[in-house]
């Protein structure tokens, strides 16, 4: 059902690696895919020396909401059943 992954740019697939520059390569990008579909793709774009505090991370709690929402959609699903994943 959800699908989450963590890569670097050089794992990124190519047709969305077309829409971050090249000076993204050091950084980590968060895959969310449902039923193979991807729904989400974002950037960390910060080194490791940038992260703190100020950041503005506002869009993983809405993130982690609309997986949750999908997990009790499949919760009251049998879909499942016919998943080969």
């Amino acid at each position: 059902m959800l699908k989450v992954k963590l890569v670097n740019y050089d794992e990124l697939p190519e047709d969305i690696k077309k829409d971050y520059s090249r000076h993204c390569e050091y950084s980590c990008f968060l895959l969310i895919y449902y039923r193979n579909k991807l729904l989400f793709t974002e950037c960390d774009a910060m080194e490791p020396e940038d992260a703190g505090f100020y950041r503005d991370l506002n869009w993983i709690p809405e993130i982690i909401e609309k997986a949750y929402k999908l997990g009790l959609k499949d919760g009251n699903s049998l879909d499942y059943l016919d998943d080969k994943d």
